[in-house]
């Protein structure tokens, strides 16, 4: 199967042809295919002739047969290595382009000539010329029919983006608080910031009042933006803002009114997505901009521990190791930084849909959970040596993990969030079928052993 350049295998005696030879391997190229012919094209290889010649027919995408006069070697004395090569194509069904010469045939010629046009139609050419033009116009049709063919079956390519919900109705009200009285309380237990925002102001004053709250929330001019309902005054929230201010908008009147408004909507919803994660021990990694599994126990001395979950779909189980302890080189006993799994994220609008787009990544932290800045070419290698399946399962893992309905029997510590469920894998019905193998044989044979992924490999789209 080809994608652009097909592979056509011009197969036929080659002492007694070479000008006939010459005239197809120019009409291949002026057709946009690739010539696969032993003299010109077909490398040197450590194994027999024969082998290495059926080999390149079965790789082929198009098989062209030129009968000459005479019938050719015959490697084991019974079939031609020609012959052979036919019935490999034919074996293989390969279409079939056969061009007839006018030269005087020997006997074994004429029987294989004549078992080939009891099944293929044959253009007889007079001259090399005619063969040349003739060929040329053939391959065209044939490539033309073959992409036609390709690009008309498609098959499903999944991507990174998973539709997203959250409530019909977003509230806004204004804020309601004392920056004085704020400064003065934060000043009294020694919190300083050179220049707090009004998100900071809000943020003190609920510890103020000794509430806690998720932080849900964002500042739009000087009004709270959020899913809570804040015309119910039994939300904490309600305690800093102005009750009689408070409103109920549609989510598309808030971001489908102004640019601004949109990236102010799409800060909710990740403010929204890290008090989900938070739940699950998924911490906001600021320095880096992604989120990050973070590790949940320590041994007797205070230690973190490594942090695995194990998860189902299918009738498979398989378990993702999200955070690795690394030890201290001088010093088994300290844990000197940590691997973990983490990812970043993006939120898209198409026409009405709203999608999360999840990309897996690493980060290092040290024990105190900050970013550990010598980690850097450890990320890189990481990423130099995992490939695309190994990306796809720490992709299908996350996603499983993120997934109310069905991670809630998986994951004991999972208590769903309201205001933000995501969905399924996206996917795209107009992408041509291309072979697993095809991309697999890209790969040195090293390479192809590492495409098997040892920490499971769960069909995500399986019943």
């Amino acid at each position: 199967m080809f994608i652009t350049q097909p592979k056509i295998f011009i197969s036929s005696t080659i002492v007694d042809l070479p000008n006939e030879r010459k005239a197809a391997l120019k009409a291949v190229e002026r057709a946009g295919g690739f010539p696969v012919m032993s003299e010109f094209t077909i490398e040197a290889q450590s194994t027999d002739s024969l082998t290495a010649c059926l080999d390149k027919v079965r790789n082929s995408d198009i098989y062209v047969l030129i009968l000459g006069g005479r019938y050719g070697w015959q490697p084991e004395d019974k079939e031609s290595i020609t012959e052979l090569e036919y019935q490999t194509a034919v074996a293989s069904k390969l279409p079939v382009l056969v061009f007839n010469t006018i030269y005087p045939k020997e006997p074994s010629q004429k029987q294989f000539e004549a078992k080939v046009e009891s099944s293929y139609f044959r253009k007889t050419v007079q001259d090399v010329f005619e063969l040349q033009e003739e060929m040329e116009k053939s391959l065209k049709t044939e490539i033309e029919k073959k992409q036609t063919e390709f690009f008309n079956h498609t098959e499903p390519v999944y991507s990174n983006l998973v539709k997203i919900n959250f409530p019909e109705y977003v509230y806004r009200a204004e804020l309601n608080i004392d920056k004085k009285e704020i400064q003065a309380y934060n000043k009294k237990r020694k919190v300083f910031k050179k220049k707090p925002s009004l998100h900071d102001y809000a943020v003190s004053a609920l510890f103020m009042k000794e509430i806690s709250f998720p932080h849900d929330w964002v500042m739009m001019d000087k009004s709270i933006l959020t899913f809570h309902n804040l015309q119910d005054s039994t939300v904490p929230l309600t305690a800093i803002i102005d009750l009689g201010t408070a409103e109920r908008f549609t989510c598309d009147e808030i971001y489908g009114t102004s640019s601004e408004n949109l990236s102010i909507f799409k800060y909710l919803l990740k403010k929204c997505l890290e008090a989900k994660l938070h739940k699950l021990k998924i911490k906001w990694i600021k320095d880096e901009g992604m989120f990050a599994f973070i590790p949940i126990q320590k041994d007797d001395l205070g230690r973190w521990q490594p942090r695995s979950a194990e998860w189902s779909k299918t009738n498979k189980k398989a378990s993702r190791k999200v955070v690795d302890i690394k030890r201290n080189l001088k010093n088994k006993e300290e844990v000197f930084n940590m691997r973990c799994l983490s990812f970043r994220t993006r939120f898209e609008q198409f026409d009405d849909n709203w999608f999360l787009s999840i990309k897996p990544e690493w980060v290092f932290l040290w024990p105190d959970l900050r970013v550990c800045d010598l980690a850097y070419k450890n990320i890189q290698w990481l990423k130099k040596t995992e490939r695309n399946m190994h990306v796809f399962n720490h992709f299908n893992f996350i996603l499983r993990y993120l997934q109310p309905s069905i991670s809630q029997p998986i994951f004991d510590e999972y208590k769903d969030y309201s205001y933000l469920s995501i969905g399924q894998i996206e996917k795209f019905d107009f992408a041509p079928i291309v072979p697993d193998h095809t991309w697999v044989n890209l790969e040195e044979q090293g390479g192809q052993k590492k495409l098997v992924d040892e920490n499971g490999n769960v069909d995500l789209f399986g019943s």
